[in-house]
């Protein structure tokens, strides 16, 4: 997804972008923390200009900001440990800031809209300075009070510079900031598969006291050198900074007497990243003609994460309908400190071969060394002593892609696909084993259509996917690897502009994903759906602009039924949106109306938590923009 795209739909951040992806289904988790499944599967990879965020692997989730600086959001579906290493069974997306440019220019825009008040500013610039540098700023700020009174805002600075000393040397540095602010919403509570009738959907059972607070630093410096034409050498070096704090009413359950009963819970995080990447690229021939490119990565990530005091947590209860709330401030007593180290090396090559005209063999292969070690003290108080506990984990393991391309016109490609990927395990059985890597593997076959001279392209592509070697829980601190599960899918999608005026996208997935195996003592979820996995999805958006500056966009998501939890019982069903906007353009500058949920589509759900709470979808929204650029 490109930055004209996420602007012409009016979207502000990164859960909004993703939802026009079919075959990903992001959700806002508890109000501020971003997570998603991608072709069934939640093990994915999240990258920033080609650096691993390790904290999606660790955790399943994590805050994240809004689009400002963002160039474009690239989403590699299927398993990718062959590529960029651990993790990714379902896929990874790769967010990646705007360069720096040799030529001048400015852009800016003011946003205001909502059903309550949504308001954001964003503005980037970019130029010369002198013979050898050129610079970029981008900065942006949201600050929204949704139509459930959970008020969020964040805002971001990103600052690059790129050196080019001589014609074939180049250093690019860019360094950026972050700060956000999360009342929390932990969502509706429901009771036999279903939010009570009683509860309007705008209803928030979160106390005034809730809040997710965090910052993001993030370095990146890359030097890259081609001693000739054919090759060349890159160097990159990465270090982010990120804590935050959270702390909120989160189990929610229906009481008595139209009452919703709460507890509160409270985590912290201190994520420390520092990744380094070698590359050689190559391009010539030896027999056959060859793209390639070796290289090692390394990772370490070390994180602190402070325990609190979860003995007692009822929190006064609320009736369904808006009442004041008679719950005070809690306190949230810290009583230990869990530490996180984690070292990763990785090995990797991959070499794209023509084999003869019309022919391409494309194979990677990667060898990872995966080491973690965890160390958890507990403080001490009257009641108890102070007492220290420690683990290690370590898994060593090979991955490959590999694909197939024929050509036989211009117009017409197939290919075929086969990937692996694997996810370390850092969960310590009471016995003391070292469980396995989980496995996963995919098999895809796809053509791509390029008609009308290249202004139509129409692709497709069904999959085979299969993750296995899944920890079960059996019962407390005993782990069995019994579990598997299988996704299959197909995935079309059209982008054409027939004319200069017009551009149309349109994207469908179909994901048929169940669990295999995954017996507990309490339950078989075999045949079962995993949660977040709508069976469709299809995304459509067109724009077409006349020539006197006038414009008119219009589109539509799809989201087909899903569940809240793994046991199937508490069903999201399935919803449409339409959207569509309007644009004016003279000169330099833009004016956008931006309308989502044109018909006023009511009790839609978009993410759940904890198996049980469901988070509505928001009612009609509109959104005033006025853009300048260069």
């Amino acid at each position: 997804m490109t930055n004209r795209e996420i602007e012409e739909r009016g979207t502000t951040d990164v859960v909004g972008a993703l939802s026009w992806v079919p075959g990903v289904q992001p959700q806002l988790e508890y109000g501020g923390f971003t997570s998603m499944t991608i072709r069934g599967f939640g093990d994915y990879t999240t990258l920033v200009d080609g650096f691993r965020d390790a904290r999606f692997q660790l955790v399943g989730s994590a805050p994240t900001g809004n689009t400002a600086g963002i160039d474009r959001i690239e989403v590699l579906k299927g398993p990718a440990s062959a590529l960029y290493g651990y993790g990714g069974v379902g896929g990874v997306v790769n967010f990646l800031h705007k360069q720096p440019s040799r030529r001048f220019g400015y852009e800016g825009s003011l946003s205001l809209g909502g059903p309550t008040l949504l308001r954001r500013a964003t503005m980037g610039v970019t130029g010369p300075l002198g013979d050898s540098l050129a610079f970029r700023a981008d900065a942006g700020i949201v600050d929204d009070d949704n139509f459930r009174r959970a008020r969020s805002s964040n805002a971001n600075v990103t600052a690059a510079l790129e050196w080019r000393p001589a014609e074939r040397h180049r250093v690019l540095l860019r360094v950026s900031y972050q700060k956000i602010h999360f009342s929390t919403d932990t969502g509706l509570p429901t009771e036999q598969g279903s939010v009570p009738d009683g509860i309007p959907l705008d209803r928030r059972f979160n106390t005034p006291w809730d809040y997710l607070d965090g910052s993001f630093y993030d370095t990146q410096l890359e030097y890259s050198y081609a001693p000739v034409d054919h090759a060349k050498w890159v160097v990159r070096l990465g270090f982010s900074h990120n804590p935050y704090e959270y702390k909120s009413a989160e189990t929610l359950s229906v009481g008595v007497d139209r009452t919703v009963n709460r507890q509160w819970f409270a985590l912290g995080h201190e994520w420390n990243q520092l990744s380094l990447q070698l590359e050689g690229h190559w391009r010539g021939k030896v027999i056959v003609p060859h793209r390639a490119l070796v290289g090692y990565d390394f990772g370490y990530t070390l994180s602190h994460h402070p325990r609190f005091a979860l003995d007692q947590t009822d929190l006064a209860p609320l009736p369904f309908r808006d009442a004041l709330d008679p719950q005070g401030d809690y306190a949230t007593n810290k009583v230990g400190r869990r530490t996180q180290h984690q070292i990763t090396h990785g090995l990797f090559a991959y070499d794209t071969m023509q084999l003869v005209n019309g022919v391409k063999l494309a194979v990677s292969g990667r060898l990872d060394r995966w080491g973690y070690d965890t160390e958890t003290k507990t403080y001490a108080t009257p009641e108890r002593a102070a007492s220290e506990t420690s683990a290690d984990r370590d898994a060593f393991a090979a991955t490959f892609r590999t694909g197939l391309v024929l050509q036989p016109s211009t117009w017409l490609t197939f290919y075929g696909v086969a990937g692996t990927a694997f996810t370390p395990v850092r969960t310590v059985p009471t016995d003391g084993r070292t469980l396995d890597p989980e496995r996963g593997r995919q098999y895809e076959l796809g053509a791509r259509v390029d008609a009308f001279d290249r202004r139509v392209h129409f692709d497709f592509a069904a999959y085979n996917l299969k993750k296995t070697h899944v920890v079960v829980s059996r019962h407390a601190g005993e782990y069995d690897q019994a579990g598997s599960q299988t996704s299959r899918g197909i995935e079309a999608s059209l982008t054409a502009e027939p004319i200069e005026p017009l551009s149309l996208r349109i994207g469908y997935a179909y994901t048929l994903a169940r669990y295999d195996r995954y017996v507990t003592p309490d339950a078989d979820f075999a045949g079962k759906t995993p949660a977040y996995v709508p069976d469709h999805s299809l995304t459509a958006w067109g724009t077409y602009r006349f020539p006197w500056g006038l414009g008119a966009g219009a589109g539509v998501r799809v989201v087909g039924d899903q569940w809240a939890n793994v046991e199937n019982t508490v069903p999201m069903p399935a919803y449409a949106l339409v959207s569509a906007a309007g644009y004016y353009k003279v000169g330099q500058f833009e004016f956008a109306v931006n309308v989502d949920n044109i018909f006023g589509a009511e009790r839609y759900f978009v993410s759940a938590i904890n198996g049980t709470q469901v988070t509505p979808g928001a009612p009609r929204t509109v959104l005033f923009t006025l853009r300048i650029k260069s």
